[in-house]
């Protein structure tokens, strides 16, 4: 076997779980929850199987609220669901002043106004990888769910580079990434997290918030890993 294939294989586990952790969070925060989403996560183990939880406070605590909230809650029943549907839109969607408004240049634009410079830096990040958002024009670039999703979508495009055994392409992308974690969520998403906490109605987003705060700060860490190993 050659020095690269076993490079390979020892890479693509860690690469499988930043795809798993990535995908969970970018459909907890791009809409609103969805019963399909509500049901995977309330199958037995899955919550407590979240990537790096044995590693992260910030991610235990998280996954305890987590899991706590769908072992006591009926999460498909309407009362329930509609206080999930409500709290997401209270905090991220309006009609009142949002609490925990969940774009990147609500915290890093001094006048708080969105579709600024700090969206055009995110919008020409994804550019690089033809990445553009479905609401593209309405929904600000530097919603957080894009955001998530411009990582996850990344996630999937580095397992095809190592399938193909481009590591020069791998590599790139993960620098990507971590230029991207560095430049951008790491920037807002820990003053964004703890706004969330805070405010959350139910224990559901608040453990999700420290989920979230948790894990892109070991991911920069498992980014740093990779590109070690890769040399």
């Amino acid at each position: 076997m050659s020095s690269d294939l076993a490079t390979f294989e020892q890479i693509l586990p860690l690469l499988g779980v930043r795809v798993f952790a990535y995908d969970w969070l970018r459909r907890t925060f791009l809409t609103e929850p969805t019963k399909d989403l509500l049901q995977t996560m309330s199958q037995e183990g899955f919550v407590e199987g979240f990537p790096f939880v044995d590693d992260s406070e910030l991610i235990h605590e998280g996954v305890g609220k987590v899991s706590k909230y769908l072992k006591e809650k009926d999460v498909l029943s309407e009362e329930v669901y509609n206080q999930l549907h409500w709290d997401y839109t209270r905090m991220f969607i309006g009609p009142y002043e949002l609490s925990a408004p969940p774009w990147e240049s609500a915290y890093l634009n001094k006048e708080r106004l969105l579709f600024q410079e700090e969206t055009l830096n995110v919008r020409r990040a994804y550019l690089k990888y033809l990445f553009l958002p479905k609401d593209y024009g309405h929904e600000a670039d530097d919603h957080l769910g894009l955001e998530l999703d411009f990582m996850y979508q990344l996630c999937e495009l580095a397992i095809s580079k190592l399938n193909k055994q481009d590591k020069a392409g791998l590599k790139e992308l993960l620098v990507d990434q971590k230029s991207f974690l560095e430049e951008h969520l790491l920037m807002w998403v820990p003053d964004f997290s703890k706004n969330m906490a805070k405010n959350a109605q139910t224990q559901f987003y608040e453990g999700m918030a420290m989920v979230l705060a948790g894990f892109i700060e070991l991911d920069l860490k498992a980014l740093e890993e990779l590109l070690d190993i890769l040399g």
